[in-house]
């Protein structure tokens, strides 16, 4: 039993130092881009299902412009059918066509069933005007949302424009995400990344804490449930530790831009926090209670 527990103490912590590895590489790897990249890919993620929403209804508005069109066309060709009076000119109809029109009116076939000449002449020449009159207002309501439509693609593809102009390194993240071993880090923002490997290296700061303590002569070595919780506790306290440090209270400088912090003093905030989660805490709690003083002293006032 105790070889098991030896075994799965190797493996939980061999896990923590791999993954706070490959955390770290991950946030150096971004840390030229920081979270502005994030904001930079969700902007760009935008435009291009704008782009292709737009596209979509380009394509849909041509297709329904070139129907109406031919609609227009063919009921203006019903025309020769008729004199300027609006009668109708026998003389133009064949007998093949004459015998179809008969059978429809006998049949009272529905009119949107007939085709060609027929559907023409059955319409008569009322019909055939409001037709054409309808399917131009649909010729030009048509071209009026396939112009407004080309007007909103080209803005979106100078939005673009705008959006890669220098930005060869946000691009070339963007490249990275096909890579299905890097993706995960390529995609998840800057800001988490950073705080999974604050937590990561506050986990490794408690397995150091607990070989310090095991290799030392002069202290008792841990007991069993230690090599569990410790590295849970250095996680948890690393967070604190992180945020003060974020304040400028203890290692960082308030005053930097986050973007510009680099991966390895993240993680040695992260990696003291877990070694020295005790005084960690202690120095949270003293700077909790002082925020709490100089509120009631403010209030007071």
């Amino acid at each position: 039993m105790k070889l098991v527990a030896i075994a799965l103490a190797v493996v939980y912590y061999f896990l923590i130092v791999a993954f706070g590895a490959v955390l770290l590489a991950a946030a150096q790897l971004r840390s030229s881009t920081g979270a502005t990249f994030d904001t930079w890919r969700l902007n760009y993620e935008a435009n291009r299902a704008l782009n292709e929403t737009l596209s979509e209804r380009l394509r849909i508005a041509n297709e329904k412009t070139r129907n109406d069109s031919k609609g227009q066309i063919g009921s203006q060709g019903c025309l020769r059918f008729f004199d300027e009076h609006g009668l109708l000119r026998p003389d133009l109809i064949d007998p093949e066509t004459a015998k179809s029109i008969s059978e429809a009116r006998e049949k009272h076939t529905d009119i949107s069933q007939l085709i060609g000449d027929v559907s023409c002449i059955v319409k008569g020449f009322s019909w055939v005007t409001y037709d054409i009159s309808h399917y131009k207002m649909l010729v030009e309501s048509d071209s009026a949302e396939t112009s407004e439509l080309r007007k909103s693609l080209t803005g979106i593809n100078e939005d673009y424009t705008e959006l890669i102009k220098g930005h060869n390194d946000f691009l070339a993240f963007k490249e990275m995400e096909k890579v299905w071993y890097l993706r995960p880090f390529v995609l998840a923002p800057y800001d988490l990344l950073v705080l999974l490997l604050v937590v990561f290296m506050g986990a490794l700061g408690g397995v150091v804490r607990l070989l310090r303590d095991f290799g030392t002569a002069d202290k008792q070595n841990p007991v069993d449930q230690e090599y569990l919780f410790v590295p849970m506790i250095g996680a948890v306290v690393a967070v604190g530790g992180y945020v003060l440090a974020m304040t400028g209270l203890l290692l960082l400088s308030s005053a930097r831009a986050e973007s510009s912090l680099s991966p390895f003093m993240i993680s040695l905030v992260g990696i003291i926090s877990g070694l020295l989660a005790r005084e960690v805490i202690d120095t949270l709690s003293a700077r909790g209670r002082k925020m709490l003083a100089d509120q009631n002293e403010s209030k007071q006032k």
